[in-house]
């Protein structure tokens, strides 16, 4: 009996079998195409938001080819498909056994990224106080295996857990029952804070064929000089008294500088009206220092202290005293 051996690299096609021949294919009937499968790290201190990646984040990524030391791709883009995120065209697993390595990261406000192979990944990033995207990035590891004699098995997805580069202020504002619906609040001004530097990503044993190795962390450099923002995403409002209060827009990320000793902003500035009159109040909070992947959350309470008159009356003084006698 004839066989004959198809090596597809990009889709297996199926051939009729005659009565003396048949298709036997190396590693699979069908290619297996390359995808992802993101979730965010948990921000943590005031407030955990959630370890859903957003379906809107473009994943950026490159690829090193371990087993046999070279470029697997080069930076490309994977979207949301169906389930998982996946490139267009799409990029498909070896049909040999191999290991391979990934760094990536998400869409942010910048001009250049360099990778050096899946070892580090520097990204520069511009001005992000108006854009305010959320950079993000993680490192995977995957493995074409050989099942038995002549088979071999494909990673389904590759799962990445994506770091928060930036740090995440946020504000919510309530009354109290007298104060409820008597003040509107204008905006929320965050004051010395930076927005743009060159993150730095190091991807530790990047090149270990056991993937419980591979780990991913970054850091800050050339911070840009602060900088006073309005938080977005708020419109002039009353303050209505509410059980959790009412979140200030989406709050604003901001570049740390890992120090802890040296303050990543000064103080934030409450604009606000009573009575259709403006003023403002401006906070310091005890520690001004911020760190990657966390999340400080200000809860801004206003309680109004009415005016109360506490009258008194001033005795009248002594003057002179005079008798007149009528004739």
């Amino acid at each position: 009996m004839k066989k004959y051996f198809f090596l597809l690299s990009v889709a297996a096609v199926a051939m009729t079998a005659c009565t003396n021949e048949s298709n036997e294919y190396v590693g699979s009937s069908e290619a297996r195409e390359i995808t992802f499968s993101p979730i965010t790290q948990n921000m943590t201190r005031a407030t955990s938001d959630g370890a859903t990646f957003n379906d809107d984040y473009t994943i950026k990524v490159a690829a090193y080819d371990i087993t046999n030391s070279r470029e697997f791709f080069a930076v490309t883009d994977f979207t949301k498909g169906a389930t998982y995120w996946s490139a267009s065209p799409a990029k498909y697993w070896p049909l040999s056994a191999t290991n391979i390595s990934f760094l990536g990261y998400t869409e942010f406000t910048g001009t250049s990224a360099t990778f050096t192979n899946t070892q580090t990944l520097a990204l520069t990033m511009t001005d992000n106080s108006t854009a305010q995207k959320d950079l993000m990035y993680a490192c995977g590891y995957g493995a074409v295996t050989m099942d038995g004699t002549n088979g071999l098995t494909f990673p389904e997805k590759v799962d990445m857990t994506f770091k928060h580069a930036q740090a995440w202020i946020a504000f919510t504002v309530n009354a109290d029952e007298t104060t409820s619906g008597k003040i509107t609040l204008k905006s929320i001004t965050l004051n010395g804070a930076k927005y743009s530097g060159t993150y730095t990503v190091t991807h530790a044993n990047w090149n270990s064929t056991t993937a419980a190795d591979h780990s991913v962390s970054g850091a800050w450099s050339s911070i840009a000089t602060s900088s006073n923002i309005a938080v977005p995403g708020w419109t002039e409002a009353a303050v209505a008294k509410a059980d959790a209060g009412v979140a200030v827009g989406n709050g604003l990320l901001v570049v740390p500088d890992d120090t802890e000793n040296t303050n990543d902003f000064t103080s934030f500035t409450i604009t606000y009206k009573l009575d259709s009159k403006e003023y403002t109040y401006t906070y310091t909070p005890t520690s001004l220092d911020l760190q990657q992947g966390k999340k400080y959350t200000y809860n801004i309470t206003f309680r109004l202290h009415e005016i109360l008159i506490n009258p008194s009356v001033t005795d009248w003084g002594s003057g002179s005293s005079t008798n007149i006698n009528v004739i």
